[in-house]
This record gives C-alpha cells, structure tokens and sequence, in this order.
C-alpha cells in the first residue's frame, strides 16, 4: 500500500510540474544532525549529509510546490539502561514533497511531507560493525518544514527540520525508534523554464 501511495504522488507531483507556468532543475546539498525519538533508550546525535536535485514549479504569485529526490545520510548514537553504548547509520533515498510561501522574492517558509526507502544500515558497537539493513522498515515517512533564501542569480539556501511519523525498525515492540533532523541545503537552479521566476511570484 505505501508503495502504491509513493509511486502514485510521484506521477501526480511530476505530471504537474511538467505543465507549470513557471518551473525549474536544481541540485542540492548540505550538512545535517540526526538522532532519533526512542523508548528505554538514550539517543545523542550525530552528524549526516544530504545531496539531490528538486523541481520547484511556480503555480501562483509567491507561492511555489517542490518535490525532491535526495540520498541521505542519518543515525544516532545510543546508550541501552546497562551502559551499553552504539552507533547506527543508515542511508535513505528521501523523496520530500514541499510547499513554499514567499515573504517577498526571495524569503519563503515551507511545510510538507516527506517519503523515504532505506538504502543501507550498519550498526557499530566497540567490537564489531554490522550490517542490520534488513531490520528496518523499507519505508520511513513524516513532515518536514522550515525557511529559505532563494536569490536572484539561482542560490537557494534552506534550513529544515525533519521528524518522522514511522517506526524505523522492522517487528520493533519496545524502542520505537523515529527519525529526526535538522539539515542546511545550498542548492542552484541550474535551468528554469518558461516564465521567470520573479515575474511569476509577483503576478
């Protein structure tokens, strides 16, 4: 069913964009911290990276729709009631879908949802590194939102936070583990179709 879900947004957010008024490419890339939300476990963050490409389509004056494809890098450090401490990373193909709110031309807000499909996971204990991949669940899903600048000569910087709605772990009955972050994206419209986006936000 969440599959199913996934690929049928994807169809409608792409066949849109292919008929906006005002629509572009870019890439994008930042740093973040993660950590998760967890029971009976004390979790501390650790440092991540995310890298993609996003579509954002001009469909009124100041506002914009953007969805995105990026491979992300999150985990967190946790230490178990005994002491036990670990480090778990994982690796996610993240597709988030956002709505932005412009200030003026440049300032804007933005609130939406986010899918993800777990790529790869290891976990690292002082002893040995292993590969738990198979015990999270496939999909990971939640809201993201936050604020950007996007200038004039296509930079577009965004600070966001991310915090999911679903377990991470597979047949999980005591931890629930839930992904959260905060990332810093620079990204760069490398094309931009039809109208300009200025004119367009300002109608």
């Amino acid at each position: 069913m969440r599959l199913r879900t996934l690929a049928l947004l994807s169809s409608l957010v792409f066949g849109v964009v292919s008929h906006a008024q005002s629509a572009g490419i870019g890439i994008k890339g930042g740093a973040l911290v993660s950590t998760v939300k967890a029971l009976h476990l004390r979790a501390t963050p650790i440092p991540g990276a995310t890298a993609g490409i996003y579509v954002p389509w001009g469909f009124a004056s100041l506002w914009e729709i953007q969805p995105e494809a990026l491979v992300t890098a999150l985990g967190a450090n946790f230490t178990e009631p005994d002491g036990d401490r670990s480090t778990v990373r994982s690796i996610y193909f993240q597709m988030p879908v956002v709505l932005k709110k412009y200030v003026n031309n440049q300032v804007n807000f933005c609130l939406g949802y986010q899918f993800g499909k777990v790529l790869a996971a290891q976990e690292q204990r002082e002893d040995a590194t292993m590969d738990v991949t198979e015990h999270f669940n496939a999909l990971d899903m939640g809201f993201v939102g936050g604020a950007g600048l996007d200038l004039d000569n296509g930079l577009d910087l965004s600070l966001r936070a991310y915090s999911s709605m679903t377990p991470a772990y597979v047949n999980d009955n005591a931890v629930f583990p839930k992904h959260r972050s905060v990332q810093f994206t620079i990204g760069y419209r490398v094309l931009q179709f039809k109208a300009s986006r200025r004119h367009h936000r300002r109608g």
